[in-house]
């Protein structure tokens, strides 16, 4: 029986090991003061450009329109939760916040959400702009 529990040790240990091994790149700490950015995970939904390439960086931003921008975020406003579109986070519902990632997207939306005794509402909109975000709130 001892043989038993150390074999299964052992190979516990390996696939740890090799399961460490494997994600020894996974995170740059060489700069710490590096800006945090976002990628495209390795599920197959990739970004692409409009020429269905995969997009870089550079292709994010430059077109954005920057009052259709604020129109779009300012719009969300009063929405209930079920009518949002899925590309807009959710940074709080009611007493509960969620984690979000640092990463600074032109154009992305972050609401959050009220009871007003009908179900959650959108009280509070950022909006990621070139010069900076900006908030919008129901008055």
């Amino acid at each position: 029986m001892r043989r038993t529990t150390l074999a299964t040790s052992l190979a516990t240990l390996a696939v740890l090991a090799l399961t460490l091994a494997g994600c020894g790149d996974a995170i740059d700490t060489s700069d710490p003061d590096a800006p945090v950015t976002s990628s495209p995970g390795d599920d197959g939904d990739h970004a692409t450009d409009d020429d269905g390439d995969n997009a870089t960086d550079d292709d994010f931003g430059d077109d954005l329109d920057v009052e259709t921008a604020i129109e779009d975020a300012r719009a969300l406003l009063g929405m209930p939760e079920e009518d949002l579109p899925e590309d807009v986070r959710i940074a709080r519902r009611g007493d509960e916040t969620f984690a979000l990632t640092e990463d600074y997207v032109l154009g992305r939306r972050t609401v959050e959400l009220d009871d007003d005794g009908d179900g959650y509402r959108v009280t509070s909109v950022v909006v990621e702009l070139p010069d900076g975000p900006r908030t919008f709130e129901v008055e």
